[in-house]
């Protein structure tokens, strides 16, 4: 695959804090209009990860390309301009609980973007019902709304900025069955609908399953495996075993197995 095919090309990441080394020689690389989920245990770095990627940490080796550009190499504007080509979503959705939901959605476009005043509640309206919230929503407070509402605002606001790849750190995280089952739709919806690209840090089983196109596991320092999640519960990496073919995984895998009439 071309560079050109790449939204991010990560090689020989090294993230490390003082003595304790987080990641050391990781690789990933991330097709354009790819939905990826970020997998691991707890302690392998995927936050950490996450916000070496979307330049809100320096490593302290290795390379990263974006959107086709040395992104490490690139000075404070070039930077900028590329961190403005990225939407995240927060673990917990980050809204500021002073701003009213369509206020939160309009800051990022008031700071970067070229919208004329008097659009600009129109196109705030349009983001939220990208993201799937009704239109009394807006002029409420962040405490006002539900689980699964806080995460479509947040979601929204991800999107203020028309970007190209998607970032969402544990998007179903506290969310019902019902409720994370249709975020993992509205995301493939709108991977289709505006050709994104699309990063999830996630231990959402559902979400690993049937929400992503593919896995990077995380572990020993690096990504360990990439592929399908249903490729990667039949490999033999102790890693692997333990997280996809034991525990609540192993309930889960069965689940999937018999719905679709195949053994173990």
């Amino acid at each position: 695959m071309s560079g050109a095919d790449l939204v991010i090309e990560a090689s020989g990441i090294v993230n490390r804090f003082d003595h304790n080394v987080v990641h050391e020689g990781l690789n990933l690389a991330i097709p354009r209009g790819c939905i990826m989920a970020l997998v691991g245990g707890s302690g392998t770095g995927k936050t950490v990860l996450l916000r070496t990627l979307i330049l809100l940490r320096e490593p302290q080796g290795g390379s990263l390309q974006l959107f086709g550009q040395d992104a490490r190499a690139a000075q404070y504007s070039a930077r900028q301009r590329l961190r403005q080509r990225i939407g995240v979503l927060f673990q917990g959705g980050a809204l500021f609980s002073g701003l009213t939901v369509l206020e939160n959605v309009l800051l990022p476009i008031r700071e970067h973007g070229a919208v004329a005043r008097a659009d600009l509640a129109d196109l705030g309206m349009l983001k939220l019902r990208l993201a799937g919230l009704p239109q009394d929503a807006a002029h409420k407070y962040p405490a006002e709304l539900s689980g699964g509402m806080v995460k479509r605002a947040a979601l929204a606001r991800a999107l203020a900025l028309d970007p190209e790849l998607l970032v969402l750190d544990e998007p179903t995280s506290g969310l019902d069955p019902i409720g994370a089952s249709a975020f993992d739709r509205l995301v493939r919806e709108l991977r289709d609908l505006l050709g994104l690209t699309i990063l999830q840090a996630t231990h959402d089983l559902d979400s690993i399953w049937h929400g992503s196109d593919t896995v990077a596991f995380l572990a020993r320092k690096r990504v360990l495996a990439l592929g399908p999640a249903a490729e990667l519960a039949q490999r033999g990496e102790p890693e692997l075993v333990a997280y996809f073919r034991e525990g609540r995984s192993l309930a889960f895998l069965h689940e999937l197995q018999a719905a679709s009439g195949t053994g173990a």
